[in-house]
């Protein structure tokens, strides 16, 4: 399989391309790939473009584009994950493998046990860095189109306009309804912070309702349950 790469544009088939800024960069300076190299090309719409390389310069890659595929790999059910703040390169990992999983949209959130606070120009950049996380993992993993990324939203916000089946993932609760998930059409999933949820929270989500679930009776940290969420659902649609 040729490397993926994401660029926001619409590609025609015979007709040379220009890259943007990110990709030319991976393409000739991080991986130095050459002209005649092939690679595959996404841009969000659904589907991709085979590929050629046709020149790489200072400043950018031009490439010719030649067949579209129609595919899309995408999860069997839109999933919009509420992903509270986590410290440090574990939200990078949270949203990395949230991706890979294939969740349809991010959230970002901010909770009453959040430890981390974003605000104005920290926050915008933060932003820019998920979003960038997100495609990449697209790039890797097959998906082509990129989830939306959010930040940074308080909780009981999210709490309220949840659609869907609304599910909340919190140690000692029952494990999932498989036909409640395998009807629904759209999920919310809402997993804890590293300071877990406060009990106003967990009122507020069950009173919205919000479907608590656990896989078993073990405590997953915060980075790790969007993933093993995010299986366990995939399995129970199967």
């Amino acid at each position: 399989m040729s490397r993926r790469f994401f660029d926001p544009q619409r590609f025609q088939a015979s007709r040379p391309a220009e890259l943007g800024p990110h990709a030319s960069h991976h393409i000739g300076k991080v991986l130095r790939m050459r002209p005649g190299d092939p690679l595959t090309l996404f841009n969000g719409e659904g589907g991709e473009w085979s590929a050629t390389i046709e020149a790489v310069d200072k400043k950018a890659v031009t490439v010719l584009p030649d067949a579209f595929l129609d595919l899309d790999r995408a999860a069997p059910r839109p999933v919009t994950l509420g992903l509270p703040l986590i410290k440090g390169d574990r939200m990078d990992f949270a949203i990395q493998k949230a991706v890979e999983m294939g969740a349809a949209a991010i959230q970002v959130l901010e909770s009453e046990r959040t430890e981390v606070r974003l605000k104005g120009e920290r926050e915008s950049k933060k932003l820019d860095h998920w979003r960038q996380v997100a495609i990449s993992a697209c790039e890797q993993c097959g998906l082509n189109r990129p989830p939306v990324v959010d930040g940074v939203m308080p909780l009981k916000t999210f709490i309220d306009q949840a659609q869907g089946l609304r599910l909340i993932a919190h140690p000692g609760e029952q494990p999932l309804d498989a036909a409640a998930v395998r009807d629904a059409t759209t999920l919310s999933l809402l997993t804890g912070p590293e300071g877990g949820f406060s009990d106003d929270e967990l009122a507020a989500a069950r009173q919205a309702g919000f479907h608590g679930f656990a896989l078993g009776e073990r405590v997953l940290r915060a980075e790790t349950a969007p993933v093993a969420l995010l299986a366990s659902l995939w399995t129970l649609m199967a």
